[in-house]
């Protein structure tokens, strides 16, 4: 027996004999004994303490060993307690009355030392064991309890903060142009925004109320993706219809320095205790003699406040780090835009973009996008390239614009979509993606 933890058994028999010679045998043993003459000294004992084990005799007046062990059972605080039966009789019925009533062995009279010892030792190990299976159990399931409150934590705040993000889309979506809206000066066109995650850091502007006899077009890529990217698209939309529908500029080139000039100073990054670095890429296009139907000749070229009239339409463009693409007569032309970005600390407020002017010519199309299709890493044939994956690139995102040039602005949209899905197979999305192209006659 364990010296530390002493365990108690309670002997119940109405023969003092048997009461001594039992209780020296387990003393022996180091165990704690308690004895009682009959049923009831026993019941009495065990509702102030409950022993580890029982010796039960059977055969005792008034009330035998059998109903003492129902009556134990019944209780919720003691029907654990293994109870040993001991008695002269011998035979099978006893024995399965004795199992039947709730007793876990058997020992019959005369006592053999050896025999009583092994028996309690091993049902005294049974119950400690038991009572270390229930403890864990316990634990067990309080651990369960709380992971599953844990989890339905983490479902709620994940729900909260999805539910957010939805809202936020909504909000995102709600300053892109309308569709519908678009298609009324400029029928022959996509618009591709494909965020990498619910919201992003692509945006696009689109507006012909700004223009005489025109539109606007403009695609913006902000610092990053998901939530910090969508608020710096917030500032970027925003500071756009301020300088161009409310202020009436209609210079690309002074478009860009405006929304460098506020996308700095509004999250005061033109000062030395400035916390963030954010910026954007952006490319502006004016088109200019353009009606309605996108079918007049004839232009507007505001010259110090000053209109003068030229015979063709012209796109006049601007970009900060990102280009215009234009397809004619199945040739790819690039239109660069400067090494400048907007918003950034190392971003000089003084800076003059470039503006450059195309003489538009029926059959024109003009492609602007940021950096997210050309960057979308595809998983490459093993046996072609000892690099798993590889970027798209921008020499293959040039061509396939000569590719779907010929395609209507629906069929090219959906052309390009099925490319970049093909090409980025089970690789991630690694960033926002925006296209747009049009066609002005």
């Amino acid at each position: 027996m364990d010296n530390e933890v002493r365990a108690s058994v309670l002997i119940i028999d109405d023969n003092i004999k048997n009461l001594q010679v039992l209780a020296d045998m387990l003393r022996c043993r180091n165990y704690k004994v308690a004895m009682a003459k009959d049923g009831f000294e026993a019941l009495k004992f065990i509702s102030k303490i409950i022993p580890d084990l029982i010796l039960l005799d059977i055969m005792m007046p008034e009330m035998d060993g059998f109903e003492v062990c129902r009556q134990l059972k019944n209780k919720e605080t003691t029907k654990e307690i293994p109870i040993i039966f001991i008695s002269a009789l011998n035979n099978l019925a006893d024995k399965v009355r004795g199992f039947e009533a709730g007793g876990v062995d058997y020992i019959t009279k005369p006592f053999q030392q050896e025999e009583v010892i092994a028996r309690v030792d091993v049902h005294i190990e049974l119950k400690r064991s038991n009572e270390k299976l229930r403890k864990i159990n316990e634990e067990l399931n309080f651990e369960i309890q709380e992971r599953r409150r844990a989890e339905d934590a983490v479902r709620k705040a994940n729900k909260e903060i999805t539910d957010s993000l939805l809202y936020a889309e909504m909000i995102q979506r709600s300053l892109l142009p309308n569709p519908d809206e678009i298609k009324k000066f400029l029928p022959e066109s996509f618009f591709l925004w494909m965020p990498k995650d619910i919201v992003g850091g692509d945006i696009y502007f689109a507006d012909h109320r700004c223009c005489d006899a025109g539109f606007v077009v403009a695609v913006i890529d902000c610092t990053g993706h998901g939530i910090p990217g969508a608020f710096m698209t917030m500032i970027a939309s925003s500071a756009l219809r301020r300088i161009i529908t409310d202020e009436g500029c209609r210079d690309p080139a002074l478009i860009l320095k405006q929304l460098n000039f506020t996308v700095k100073k509004t999250l005061h990054q033109d000062k030395k205790y400035a916390v963030s670095d954010d910026g954007m890429d952006a490319a502006v296009c004016v088109v200019r003699g353009q009606e309605a139907e996108g079918r007049r000749q004839g232009a507007v070229e505001k010259d110090s406040n000053k209109e003068a009239a030229v015979e063709n339409p012209q796109l006049i463009f601007a970009g900060a780090k990102l280009p215009l693409f234009c397809v004619f007569n199945d040739k790819l032309t690039v239109i660069r835009g400067d090494k400048q970005s907007i918003g950034y600390k190392k971003s000089d407020l003084d800076f003059d973009f470039t503006n450059h002017t195309v003489d538009i010519e029926k059959g024109m199309s003009f492609y602007m996008t940021t950096d997210g299709f050309e960057d979308q890493m595809g998983e490459n044939n093993p046996r072609q390239s000892r690099f798993r994956y590889s970027r798209f690139g921008r020499e293959r995102f040039e061509n396939l614009f000569g590719e779907i040039s010929k395609l209507s602005f629906e069929q090219q949209r959906e052309r390009l979509l099925e490319v970049f899905e093909t090409y980025k197979g089970e690789a991630e999305r690694q960033d926002d993606v925006t296209v747009v192209g049009f066609r002005v006659i």
